[in-house]
Order: structure tokens, then C-alpha cells, then sequence
């Protein structure tokens, strides 16, 4: 469970004061490894004053930290809601197949039409993959009893099969298509566009958006079905909301960046540990946290590159990488602590 308690008014000063500081720490480190991504790639960077430098920078790795900070924030709040609505720190948009769901509607739809849809027709279709895997996911796990590792071991056998059919449809699309399909399962930004970019950046805003308005709702729920029903919410509808919020902002990213995974597991339960459990607090902090996270990995991939003379490493793989450790920690830590499995 995802439990909340209150604070007296000292308290309360106190930590709103600690979590500004967490907050322009967040900005702060998010900012800089967004410079520090339009100094890396394997152009160099030339003279400042020559117009190709700036060419450079504007049109290349401009647009890939902007898709990567888009991608992450809006990963981050999609962890943080899909933690809330099931009250399982274990649950992520990526472990419980929203991720390859997806990509899977998305790369069909690719196919179906020959590499040239529908102006929004991959995008529609991914969401409601998104939706469709989400939905089995929570199906299965409520036959096994809706237990935390339950749900993660129904979500591991959604996301698997899943896996295999989006991967089976990536090799057709790069086959038939002639497309750079394989780079979508591994998440990256290397092909960022202003199309991908406006996608991005329009969903973390609707992240932030969508966390304003249910705030108050998963805090309420946070206590317990019967203290929010008594508070005036309905603790189904709000769970509703929360879990589709996550849903359609993950799917958005995987058609705007592919599947960069374990996100939205690390960094909705780091911001947990920064601000405390409150959503009002958690989720603009599990934003940021996936911002930061994905500027990371993506900058981590690129020196990778540099370093194995690779022409290009993925930040999914640095994110899943990562994130598997994560989560072993966390299985780990719930059974230590003696949490119900």
C-alpha cells in the first residue's frame, strides 16, 4: 500500500520548504544534463560563432534532448499514476505490458497501410494496445489474487508474449518497409523530430495536468477506499483515471521514442523517497525524476558510443538495464520488510 500520513502545521512547513529545495535541485540537475547532451556526439562541437556549430545543435541534438526530457517526464508521471491507482510501488507501465502493447498496435497499423497511414493512426492504435495490455494485465493478476508480486508476475507474462509479437512485427516492418523499426524495442532518441518532439512535450504537460486535477483523489485513496468514499470520492473512478492517464501518456511515448522501460518503476518510488508519499508532491517530483532519468541514459548511451566506437547505444537499454536492478532491489526489500507477496 501507498500510505500517507499528515503532518502537524510545523511539520508541514517545514516539508514544503524541503520539497521546494528537492524541486529546484530536480531542475537544476534536469537542466544540466540537458546542456551537457548538446555538447556530446561524435561531430564535436565546432567554433560557436561558425553557423554550422549552431546548424549542428538546433537541428541534431536540440531536438533529441527536448524529445528525451518530453519522454521522460511524461514516463515519470505514468509510473507515478499507475503506482497510485493499484497501490503497488512494484507496478510500471513497462512491467505490466502497456510498453510492447503499444508498439505492437502501433507497428500493425504501420504495416497495414504500407508504411504510409493515416495522419494519428499509429498514435491512436498504440493507445489503445496500450489500454487492451493494460487491461489483460489486470485480469490476470486478479485471478491470481492482486498481490504485489502477483501483479508484476501477471504484467512479466503480458509484457513477454507481447514482447515476442511486437518484436516478430518490427522485423517484418524493417523487411517490407525498409524502416529503422529495431531502434523502437530498444527506445531511443536518435530519430527525434518536430513532430516527435511536440508529442512529447504536449504529453508531460498533460502529465502535469492530468496530476493537478487527481491530486487530491489518490490522496484521498491513498488512506484507504473507505476514508476516500467518506471524503466525498469515488475510489473507483479515480483509479479508472489514474491507470488510463498512465496508459495513454506511456503508449504517446512509444510512438514518439519506442520502448525506453523502467521509467515510470524508478522514478515515481525515488520521488516517494524525496518528497514523501503525497501525490500533490510525488507526482510533479516523479515527472522531473523521469525527465532527469532519461536525459541520463540517453547521454550515458551516447559517450558509450563514443568510448566502443558504436555508432549508436540506445538510452532504453541504459534505462533497462538500470531499472532491472530496481526492481530486484525492491522484491528484495519487500521481502525482507515482510510485505505481503
Amino acid at each position: 500500500m501507498l500510505v500517507c500520513t499528515r503532518a502537524s502545521p510545523r511539520q508541514g512547513r517545514g516539508e514544503a520548504l524541503h520539497t521546494r529545495r528537492v524541486f529546484a535541485a530536480l531542475v537544476a540537475l534536469a537542466a544540466l544534463l540537458f546542456l551537457a547532451g548538446l555538447a556530446v556526439g561524435p561531430a564535436g562541437f565546432r567554433n560557436p560563432l561558425d553557423p554550422g556549430s549552431w546548424d549542428l545543435v538546433l537541428r541534431l541534438r536540440l531536438l533529441r534532448g527536448l524529445l528525451a526530457l518530453g519522454v521522460g517526464a511524461a514516463l515519470g508521471a505514468a509510473g507515478a499514476f499507475m503506482q497510485y491507482s493499484v497501490s503497488n510501488p512494484l507496478a510500471s507501465p513497462s512491467i505490466l505490458g502497456v510498453s510492447p502493447g503499444a508498439l505492437a498496435a502501433s507497428v500493425l497499423v504501420m504495416l497495414a497501410w504500407r508504411g504510409s497511414p493515416p495522419l494519428g493512426a499509429p498514435l491512436l492504435a498504440g493507445m489503445l494496445g496500450g489500454f487492451a495490455a493494460y487491461a489483460a494485465s489486470a485480469a490476470l493478476a486478479a485471478r491470481l489474487g492482486f498481490t504485489r508480486v502477483g501483479l508484476v508476475l501477471a504484467g512479466v507474462a503480458v509484457s513477454s508474449t507481447l514482447s515476442g509479437l511486437s518484436s516478430l512485427l518490427v522485423l517484418l516492418a524493417e523487411a517490407r518497409l525498409r524502416l529503422p523499426a529495431s531502434l523502437m524495442l530498444l527506445g531511443s532518441f536518435a530519430y527525434a523530430t518536430p513532430e516527435t518532439v511536440y508529442v512529447a512535450l504536449a504529453s508531460s504537460g498533460a502529465g502535469l495536468v492530468a496530476g493537478l486535477a487527481l491530486a487530491r483523489g489518490l490522496d484521498a485513496i491513498s488512506y484507504g477506499d473507505e476514508t476516500a468514499s467518506a471524503m466525498g470520492y469515488s475510489p473507483g473512478q479515480i483509479r479508472l483515471a489514474a491507470s488510463l492517464t498512465s496508459a495513454a501518456l506511456t503508449s504517446v511515448c512509444v510512438y514518439a521514442a519506442g520502448i525506453v522501460g523502467f521509467v515510470g518503476l524508478v522514478a515515481p518510488n525515488t520521488a516517494r523517497l524525496l518528497v514523501g508519499g503525497h501525490p500533490r508532491a510525488s507526482l510533479p517530483a516523479s515527472l522531473l525524476l523521469g525527465a532527469a532519468t532519461t536525459l541520463a541514459a540517453d547521454l550515458a548511451g551516447r559517450l558509450t558510443a563514443l568510448a566502443l566506437g558504436l555508432g549508436e547505444v540506445p538510452a532504453g537499454l541504459v534505462t533497462s538495464a538500470v531499472g532491472g536492478l530496481f526492481l530486484a532491489y525492491m522484491l528484495l526489500r519487500g521481502a525482507a520488510g515482510g510485505e505481503e507477496q
